[in-house]
């Protein structure tokens, strides 16, 4: 295999994931919802939360640390508000129920929110916004991660990178803002060392809290925006870890250095239902006419246009499912020992 990308339709690589987790014992039904988590990330471009971090769920499944068929249990506790027990089982099976379940407190209360427990890592948190957004909510979505954001003014890690997401619905490509708390999101440290990159040394710090180019060696990442990103990191832990009596930072399960237990991770969904305000298509129109004068601002130098957020991802979603998901040699190299070993071919 050379070194380009290759180019694979988002059904095949869909059949390729949803047959291996079957494999490992994960409901075809579940092994789906994980798919189209994993493949929605490609086709945005977001490929570091992609089909990369399969290797890595099927570890933990066969190790027991996330279990193939969790019992999920769904507490309503107030007319807009529910907990979720995840049971330990994959973070997108969980979240994609707690985001079901939100959305049906919104239709009956206007508001739903759901805490989820008990859980692991969730792939991208766009795709459950984008679920609700498509409904014709608004939605928001986030998680604590183990730590590896270092706090503004300090030398070592506490929280997560902890992403946060917010999407609100349009007549064309919905308005999602997904964002790590760290400059940058730690999926393109673990794509570059799948990859075998080197990565700028302005992205990470070492152990030491010194700069590093090694994304083996990465021991900690920096706040976007300083003591802004570092105060958004520790909001978003108590929203998720806190509210869902989980641990926080530091006291967090490693997502790669410690296989050997669950994670116990927090989520935080919540849906609005937008018609609460005023008609739907009413409320498409004014923001389809805030989007026009946005995206006619006259672009800066070495610009070619203004795009808002969620726009690009949109627009490569659109290309990608028609010329194929682009994956990468070494990661293809992988899927494919991986496939092997479980008797399903890789699309190659």
């Amino acid at each position: 295999m050379d070194n380009k990308p290759v180019l694979i339709p988002k059904s095949k690589l869909s059949v390729f994931v949803v047959d291996l987790l079957n494999t490992v014992g994960v409901p075809k039904d579940d092994a789906a919802i994980v798919a189209n988590c994993l493949l929605t990330a490609n086709l945005s471009g977001i490929d570091t939360h992609g089909i990369v971090r399969l290797a890595h769920y099927v570890r933990r499944l066969e190790n027991g640390t996330i279990k193939a068929r969790p019992q999920l249990d769904f507490a309503r506790t107030a007319p807009s508000i529910g907990i979720i027990n995840g049971g330990d089982g994959l973070g997108h099976v969980v979240a994609y129920h707690a985001t079901s379940h939100a959305m049906e407190l919104a239709a009956e209360a206007g508001t739903g929110i759901v805490s989820i427990g008990n859980s692991s890592h969730f792939g991208m948190a766009g795709f459950y916004t984008l679920r609700m957004v498509s409904e014709g909510y608004v939605g928001l979505s986030m998680t604590a991660t183990d730590a590896l954001l270092v706090p503004f003014g300090a030398r070592k890690a506490f929280f997560g990178t902890n992403p946060i997401c917010f999407g609100f619905p349009t007549d064309g490509i919905p308005i999602v803002l997904d964002m790590a708390t760290s400059s940058i999101p730690y999926g393109k440290i673990a794509l570059a060392a799948v990859e075998g990159d080197s990565i700028p040394d302005t992205w990470a710090m070492d152990a030491a809290g010194n700069p590093t180019t090694d994304p083996a060696a990465v021991a900690g990442l920096h706040p976007v925006a300083g003591p802004k990103g570092s105060g958004l990191a520790m909001v978003i832990d108590i929203f998720c870890s806190l509210l869902a009596g989980m641990l926080w930072g530091p006291h967090i399960n490693q997502m790669y250095g410690e296989m050997d237990a669950p994670r116990h991770l927090g989520n935080f969904v919540m849906a609005i239902d937008t018609k609460r305000f005023m008609p739907l298509d009413i409320f498409k129109r004014n923001l389809d006419e805030m989007l026009s004068e946005f995206t006619a601002l006259e672009p800066a130098a070495g610009f070619d246009r203004v795009y808002y957020p969620g726009e690009i991802e949109g627009l490569r979603r659109e290309q990608r499912l028609t010329e194929g998901i682009p994956v990468e040699a070494g990661l293809a190299d992988e899927l494919a020992e991986l496939g092997q070993r479980y008797n399903v071919p890789f699309p190659v």
